[in-house]
């Protein structure tokens, strides 16, 4: 009997181990090769390169077909073998693109991490035990092309058309302070009414800035600067100062009050990546936050 040892296994054409299965199933070259999806001259020339690199025949070819010699015999346990494997990787590769299992990323702003993403995340917990999410805190976009994140919550349109997005809703960066604040020091009429108050905002924001010095109140004139939604946040509810915060989560509290008019409007954007649009986990993850994040950006005004 032939033995098939490592080295030859790892020189064998795999497809043709292939074929040579179908042969014997099939019982001809002709039934094969329609089996297969080739023509019955490229299945021989085919069997014959498979022979050649065994050094072996495999085939013998008679008037009512053909048959496996000892050593195709041999071989064909191998196919088999090979068949098996690759048909148990096909349905874990499966598995594994329809369970709802492992990591998905998400990369979204402070403020969606901190105060929004919670309620979805107990869901998907809930609904899929064996998923889990890593979250991306990131004021700038994550590149999805690198798989910095798997989704990503952003405050802009994306400018790639590739991307595959979806509008969820809209919110605003605008002004509130406490009950308390308001009580102690009174409440501002006007833009320009805060330069006689205590102020906290973002340090290097570009659109809060630019937006608030031309309503007439200059960054600069805020008496405390911090890039941390949680801290500005937590001032404003601590009655510190009046906070520049988003709308969305501010107007969630019924301790804070919404002053003046929003400084600067937010569309709300869902991305992923195209290639991975269709992963059961990111589907799953995705779906959750659609359902959710537009029911909580509502209202969109103080």
């Amino acid at each position: 009997m032939l033995r098939i040892y490592d080295s030859e296994m790892n020189h064998m054409d795999w497809d043709g181990l292939r074929l040579l299965l179908a042969v014997h199933e099939a019982g001809s070259l002709r039934a094969a090769a329609g089996v297969v999806g080739v023509s019955q001259p490229t299945l021989g020339r085919r069997l014959r390169a498979l022979e050649e690199s065994l050094g072996q025949p495999l085939v013998l070819r008679h008037a009512r077909g053909m048959a496996l010699t000892d050593e195709g015999r041999a071989v064909l346990q191998a196919a088999r073998r090979v068949d098996a494997q690759v048909a148990d990787l096909r349905r874990a590769l499966s598995g594994r693109a329809t369970a709802v299992s492992g990591r998905v990323r998400v990369s979204c702003t402070e403020p969606v991490a901190t105060d929004l993403l919670g309620p979805s995340l107990i869901q998907l917990r809930d609904d899929h035990p064996e998923l889990a999410v890593d979250v991306v805190v990131d004021a700038h976009a994550s590149d999805l092309d690198r798989r910095d994140a798997d989704i990503a919550v952003r405050m802009f349109q994306p400018r790639r058309a590739s991307l595959v997005a979806r509008r969820l809703g809209s919110t605003f960066t605008g002004f509130y302070a406490s009950r308390a604040y308001l009580a102690r020091h009174g409440r501002p009429e006007a833009l320009p009414d805060l330069v006689r108050h205590r102020v906290i905002g973002p340090d290097r924001d570009p659109l809060f800035v630019q937006q608030a010095a031309s309503m007439g109140f200059s960054a600069e004139q805020m008496t405390y600067r911090t890039d941390s939604f949680a801290t500005v946040l937590s001032w404003v509810r601590q009655g510190v100062a009046i906070g520049a915060l988003l709308g969305c989560v501010a107007n969630r509290d019924p301790e804070l009050v919404g002053l003046l008019q929003p400084l600067v409007e937010h569309p709300v954007w869902l991305v992923t990546h195209p290639d991975l649009r269709a992963a059961a986990p990111v589907d799953a993850v995705w779906q959750r936050l659609a359902a959710d994040l537009p029911l909580l950006l509502k209202p969109v005004g103080p």
